[in-house]
């Protein structure tokens, strides 16, 4: 290898290097741009009386700086334009409120009906739970009756177990220690006194 040769590649100069340190090129995102006539729609939407004080306001400016004779005629138009466009402002009012009004209360209708199903999914899941926690305790009430009644019975039977026992113990240790008294009393009368 010679020291001609580089092993380190060579950076570009839109990242971060010695020649632009700190600089990066940024991407803007796309972004699809409105006709200018949905832009104006969107803005007349928007701010319907303010385009209608703007019309107003520039069919005065244009009046005022018409002659008097050319205003009248214009005048005239211009009065038909701004009771045309105030028109048109009252009905596209109107239109978004009713479809406003019409949307309130479809989501209104929409969220009590899905009220109205949770709520019925609530009762009944809260009735399963009652009817699964009662066979529950029905079934722990009968299974402890059960353990008692066996518990009962073995302690019954461990009891007639101890006392046969007992007895067996008792006579056992009785003709023991009869015999064992035979035997003393045999051994006494054979011993000289």
């Amino acid at each position: 290898m010679s020291k001609t040769d580089n092993t380190t590649p060579a950076l570009p100069e839109t990242s971060v290097s010695d020649a632009n340190p700190g600089k990066v090129v940024p991407f803007k995102a796309a972004h699809e741009e409105q006709r200018p006539s949905e832009k104006v729609v969107a803005f007349v939407k928007k701010h319907p009386v303010l385009v209608v004080a703007g019309g107003l306001a520039a069919g005065a400016l244009v009046s005022a700086l018409l002659p008097r004779r050319v205003t009248r005629g214009v005048l005239s138009r211009g009065a038909h334009l701004a009771e045309a466009a105030g028109a048109a402002t009252v009905l596209l009012g109107k239109e978004t409120a009713e479809k406003a009004q019409v949307l309130g209360t479809s989501a209104r209708k929409k969220a009590a009906v899905l009220a109205d199903h949770a709520e019925k999914n609530g009762e009944l899941a809260a009735e399963r739970l009652e009817k699964y926690g009662m066979t529950a305790l029905a079934a722990a009430s009968a299974l402890g009756r059960s353990a008692a009644k066996r518990a009962g019975d073995a302690s019954e039977a461990a009891t007639r177990q101890a006392h046969k026992i007992g007895h067996s113990a008792s006579e056992s240790a009785s003709s023991g220690s009869h015999r064992i008294a035979e035997i003393f009393s045999g051994l006494t009368q054979r011993l000289p006194h």
